[in-house]
């Protein structure tokens, strides 16, 4: 079976994601033949098709078909970015161009260069940003927010769409010029109802992905006859979560019909309909503009409160069909529909209760955004969901952001606005060069052995001095950074006497698997994944050479002006790692579907690690090492004084006297 899926997490941690697209039925194979005709090329692409379908795989293939494997693959969606950051965030700014701009940073055109950079959602760009868009792609070059002078980038534009641009076009939604520019070569993928040839073998596929966590079965006839009678109106991510469903509630290894859990789109609505020449976003326009008239108090609240119940009961009450709908988290929904009382544990709440919680808690201007990794406390913070629920009690928003390397999380610390995050021993560094408002809140003990460089077990390279002239992947900044060097020195080579390639670890994974790559410098839960499931042997991990911590850190801004909110995140913190001491083997079952790694790699990976601490003096005067090593080798433009970005929480400050 043609089988073409995403590396593990490449936009979602949870399990699969309908990271998969088979070539079975007729229409697909047509697909599968237009990629491999254009992907050779550097023609813009335009993919088109439903949501759910698999335009950003699509993307993925013809980047790695293409002369470009070797350079960045970005993913930008445009629909995720809100209007006053995304000209910043395609283009980059310079230090100064707006207020909250302390330093310069890169857009993803520039992150971009010589690879390929993929625009999903292209059609909910603004009018004004595809005139920049164009002269972009017209150009071959972009400027910063704040800057005069033109930066050259070599990037070959893939774009994605679920609406139909040549219609968006005639209304005057969408720039004509812009459509030609990217339609230079087009690629449609048609939904899972029109290629019904492909249903069984995903829904067999998915059957075996899930297979390694839970447990095996297979589908029954009515069961398979159940699933191609179905229109799938969610296309392939909604046969994941079926197949997903269907294996944790059946029973004896077969998976019957009355198992399948089929969402079923009401036909008909209970509001009168529109008028012919009337859409309904003009009529929710109309409707606005009535309720704007009367001039309500808390309109806003109102108009929320509206759209998120509303969205609940069309999906039946349920919590991931609703955020799917919305196209935001479900942790928001669960919070909103906790505050409007849709919920058990949360209850609409009067102004004289509300009032009380805003003495206790100062109101935020947003959310709580956490931003994560693949290590430390917050996977597990996320997967009991105790931090949000205590948030969403005192009338607090929780959102949670995936990074796939430290770096990443550190820029959107300013971009999106992050008020916490876990990051290894690097990131912080370069922040601190970068002057991003972040300080250290705690830290883990140090783990030296969860961090290392490996290669495969047939490899012919026995010791770090073979690494002389090879190709080491690892993702830039992170606590691995730090480890090549000192590894290398350890061995008397010079950082200048290997290839480093800069890899996030979803994509060093698949270069390792393939051989792109000699070595990987990779860190927990990726190591005990990879020394579970893999023929690999570890060349240095590293003890005796570095502390390998992880740091806890926050936004300046919110542990000066909100120091409530950062107790409440450390006592967590605390509860959560308290619970994996008590049932390491339950904890890692809680995470695994969350992070999409292996239970026994968990198991492994947290017994690691103990309960965070305070940024004492010996953890500052490791990461002041970390600093001035990187500055050495040129790694981060000034030197830092890691003591600059120390924040004692109220718990600990006992102690630090």
């Amino acid at each position: 079976m043609p089988v073409l899926t995403l590396p593990s997490s490449t936009s979602h941690p949870l399990s699969v994601r309908a990271k998969a697209l088979v070539f079975e039925d007729p229409k697909s194979r047509a697909v599968q033949a237009r990629i491999e005709q254009i992907a050779p090329s550097d023609a813009t692409v335009l993919i088109t098709g439903e949501t759910g379908t698999g335009k950003e795989i699509i993307a993925r293939n013809i980047h790695a078909l293409s002369h470009r494997v070797d350079k960045p693959f970005v993913a930008v969606n445009c629909g995720a970015l809100t209007q006053s950051l995304i000209e910043s965030e395609l283009f980059g700014h310079e230090k100064g161009a707006f207020t909250g701009a302390l330093s310069s940073k890169v857009g993803w055109f520039e992150a971009a260069h010589g690879g390929t950079l993929f625009l999903d959602e292209i059609g909910d760009l603004p009018l004004a940003m595809q005139v920049k868009l164009l002269r972009v792609l017209q150009e071959g070059e972009v400027v910063r927010v704040g800057a005069r002078q033109p930066i050259q980038v070599d990037v070959r534009l893939i774009a994605a769409t679920n609406v139909d641009l040549a219609a968006a076009v005639a209304a005057g939604h969408f720039r004509g010029d812009l459509f030609f520019r990217l339609n230079v070569a087009n690629i449609g993928l048609p939904a899972l109802r029109e290629r019904p040839g492909d249903i069984l073998p995903l829904a067999n596929y998915f059957l075996h992905s899930y297979a390694r966590r839970l447990n095996s079965a297979e589908l029954s006839t009515a069961a398979a006859d159940r699933l191609l009678a179905h229109s799938w109106p969610g296309n392939i991510r909604e046969l994941e979560n079926v197949i997903h469903h269907a294996l944790l509630v059946c029973r004896d290894g077969v998976v019957n019909a009355a198992d399948l859990r089929l969402m079923v789109m009401p036909s008909t609505r209970s509001a009168a309909p529109a008028q012919p020449d009337s859409s309904p976003r003009d009529e929710l326009a109309r409707a606005l503009l009535a309720m704007f008239e009367q001039e309500p108090e808390n309109l806003h609240e109102t108009i929320e409160e509206t759209v998120f119940r509303t969205a609940f009961h069309y999906c039946h009450k349920n919590q991931l069909q609703t955020a799917r709908l919305l196209g935001i988290s479900r942790n928001v929904v669960r919070a909103r529909l906790m505050q409007f009382g849709e919920l058990a544990g949360g209850t609409r709440r009067g102004p004289e209760e509300r009032s009380s919680i805003s003495r206790s808690f100062p109101p935020l201007r947003g959310p709580l955004r956490l931003g994560y990794q693949k290590f430390g406390w917050l996977p597990l913070l996320r997967a009991r969901g105790h931090f949000a629920r205590a948030c969403a009690e005192r009338g607090v928003l929780v959102e949670w952001v995936d990074f796939a390397g430290g770096l990443q999380l550190i820029e959107a610390f300013s971009s999106l606005g992050l008020s916490f995050g876990v990051v290894g021993e690097g990131p912080p560094v370069f922040a601190q060069a970068q002057r991003v408002p972040m300080v250290y809140l705690a830290a883990d003990v140090a783990a030296p052995d969860a961090e290392a460089i490996v290669v495969k077990a047939s490899s012919s390279i026995q010791r770090v001095a073979d690494l002389k002239g090879k190709k080491v992947a690892l993702n830039r900044g992170a606590n691995v950074h730090y480890l090549l060097i000192r590894a290398l020195e350890e061995a008397g080579l010079s950082y200048d006497d290997v290839e480093v390639v800069f890899l996030p670890p979803d994509i060093a994974r698949q270069a390792f698997g393939e051989g792109r790559i000699d070595a990987w410098a990779i860190w927990d839960p990726w190591l005990a994944a990879l020394q579970h499931s893999c023929d690999v042997r570890v060349l240095r991990d590293g003890s005796g050479l570095v502390d390998n911590t992880a740091y806890y850190i926050s936004s300046r801004e919110l542990s000066e002006s909100y120091p409530e909110f950062v107790e409440l995140f450390l006592a967590e913190l605390d509860a959560a790692s308290a619970w994996v001491r008590e049932d390491v083997e339950r904890a890692a079952a809680l995470l695994s579907p969350v992070i999409d790694v292996p239970k026994a790699a968990l198991v492994t990976a947290l017994g690691r690690r103990l309960a965070p601490s305070p940024v004492d003096a010996h953890k500052l005067a490791a990461q002041q090492r970390v600093a001035d090593t990187f500055h050495e080798y040129q790694l981060i433009p000034r030197a830092v004084a890691v003591e600059e970005a120390r924040y004692t929480p109220t718990r600990w400050r006992a102690l630090d006297a």
